[in-house]
């Protein structure tokens, strides 16, 4: 039986969707922790290692104070 990959690579996998789809644009803001996981009825620590993923995939920046934006593509 093959295993599902974790939640948190869900949420990242299907965020990534989103931004390769178009519907994140460069530059824009993401949602906060706290929203990804109302919206994906996650746990905030699982959102923040998603966000986290996202960002070691090199599709998001943090700016301090301000939150988490999408970047510009390769």
């Amino acid at each position: 039986m093959p295993t599902r990959p974790p939640h948190y690579r869900r949420v990242a996998d299907d965020i990534e969707a989103k931004i390769r789809a178009g519907e994140y644009a460069p530059g824009r803001q993401l949602p906060s922790v706290s929203e990804i996981g109302e919206t994906y009825n996650v746990a905030r620590s699982t959102a923040y290692r998603a966000v986290k993923e996202l960002h070691a995939r090199n599709l998001i920046y943090g700016q301090q104070g301000q939150g988490v934006f999408v970047a510009e593509a390769e």
